[in-house]
């Protein structure tokens, strides 16, 4: 779960103030974030879609930026809604991670607001438009995320996950290390390795590992953004 003070949507709660996800500080500076894989077609194109191992075996996420800063996001990608990842999209409601799974509301407070928000609920108690919104995206999320984690767990139990260690000097004396994440080994590509996921999964596999493949790329643009931001964090007087 990405929240700083998740509350349970209940009470005083319902009247908070909700703001555009880019208002509060996680969705602008949160650099990797679990997704399904119904999101890959939007996200592929300008993150590395990847894994990274969880208490319940591997799950699904994009990596944002290398910094996890607020900054060296692809050009354009920082402020884009479109790029936002669904459980971003939702933000700040929440679900929790416990059977059940809640809905529930994170209390951090929004750092830059652009306009006014509007309440979760409003005077006759119904959901506001935003709410709604914002409750279609986290099950949209949660819609898909079994069949996500079934995938990730096969491709896991048939030995296909490996490391996939990003270490890059960042210049300016600045480096960053980021270890936890695993892919498709390229091996498996060019050998029969991957039929039994293929078999049980048919073409929502195919398509989550194409672009997963294809997404790796853009490990080269978070590269970019990332020098680019220490760069002109050095250029403003800042420590590298």
């Amino acid at each position: 779960m990405i929240a700083e003070d998740p509350r349970p949507l209940a009470g005083e709660m319902m009247t908070t103030r909700i703001y555009s996800p880019f208002a509060y500080p996680l969705p602008r500076s949160v650099a990797v974030v679990p997704v399904a894989a119904a999101e890959g077609e939007r996200l592929a194109g300008s993150f590395p879609m990847v894994w990274r191992r969880g208490a319940r075996g591997p799950d699904l996420v994009v990596l944002r930026s290398l910094l996890g800063e607020g900054a060296g996001f692809p050009p354009g990608a920082d402020r884009a809604l479109a790029l936002l990842p669904l459980v971003l999209q939702a933000y700040p409601f929440v679900r929790s991670e416990e059977p059940g799974a809640r809905v529930m509301l994170d209390a951090a407070l929004p750092d830059e607001p652009t306009d006014a928000g509007a309440t979760v609920t409003g005077p006759d108690g119904r959901p506001s438009r935003g709410t709604e919104l914002r409750l279609r995206a986290l099950a949209l999320f949660g819609q898909d995320r079994e069949r996500t984690a079934a995938m990730s767990r096969a491709l896991d139990a048939a030995g296909l996950l490996e490391p996939w260690p990003l270490r890059f000097d960042l210049g300016h004396g600045r480096r960053c290390a980021i270890e936890d994440l695993l892919v498709v080994s390229p091996k498996a590509f060019a050998t029969p390795a991957l039929g039994s996921v293929l078999a049980a999964f048919g073409v929502g596999a195919a398509r989550l590992l194409g672009q997963h493949r294809l997404s790796l790329f853009r490990a080269g643009a978070l590269l970019a953004a990332a020098q680019g931001a220490v760069a002109a964090d050095v250029a403003r007087g800042g420590t590298a």
